[in-house]
């Protein structure tokens, strides 16, 4: 068995570490020594972007937000389902991570074909609560920023899941807009949030991977 290899690292506000390590081909991000996510896990990240196209699948020309890069499968899958005149905004707070991606030696882009490299994709570093609340609005808003709506990763990320933070991400859609957000867990409490916001909801639970027992949430709100 080979070693674990540090890929990069980065010092959150707060004081705690994110590192990306990789260890028999298999790249994990961890905070603090507790993993977020692992490369071979990543079903549940494809269908969150899979799921919530569907619902727009009629619109010839989607303007679609993803906040949050992690290891590029719902990206990649995002970009499988949209036709080729549709507009893709990346957001990823960690700068390390794009840079990781665009890295030839690191390799984690090649996980999910080099998403980045894709002509219809706009990648911006920084925090997806900037790009909300203004003029253009997206079709669709995919948000794996966290382990779900508990923020365990950065406290400023407790405001997405928040009544105010709904509010916003529902004037950010386009009418009939689609909200996805991944989550680690089931939550109705979170659901009935969401309901009240003014979406539309309905929570699918997804394997992790394929064959997995393991299962992730996709809570799906759509703009009344």
């Amino acid at each position: 068995m080979k070693p674990t290899e540090t890929l990069a690292r980065e010092r959150l506000p707060d004081g705690a570490e994110l590192i990306l390590t990789r260890r028999d081909g298999v790249f994990r991000l961890s905070l603090d020594g507790q993993e977020l996510m692992a490369s071979r896990q990543f079903e549940s990240e494809r269908q969150l972007a899979r799921l919530a196209l569907a619902e727009i699948a009629d619109r010839p020309a989607p303007r679609v937000l993803v906040g949050g890069l992690g290891f590029g499968y719902t990206l990649r899958a995002a970009l499988d389902e949209l036709p080729r005149a549709a507009t893709v905004v990346l957001c990823e707070l960690f700068a390390f991570l794009l840079a990781a991606h665009r890295d030839p030696e690191i390799a984690v882009g090649d996980l999910a074909g080099r998403p980045l490299e894709d002509r219809r994709v706009t990648a911006i570093e920084g925090d997806v609560r900037t790009l909300l609340g203004r003029p253009e609005r997206f079709d669709a808003i995919l948000l794996d920023v966290d382990n779900g709506p508990w923020a365990f990763t950065l406290p400023s990320n407790e405001h997405l899941y928040s009544a105010a933070g709904l509010d916003r991400l529902r004037r950010s859609l386009t009418p009939g807009g689609v909200l996805a957000i991944w989550s680690a867990e089931a939550s109705p409490e979170f659901a009935q949030r969401m309901e009240r916001a003014g979406f539309k909801v309905r929570t699918e639970r997804v394997a992790a991977r394929p064959g997995s027992r393991r299962r992730h949430s996709i809570f799906l709100g759509r703009v009344r």
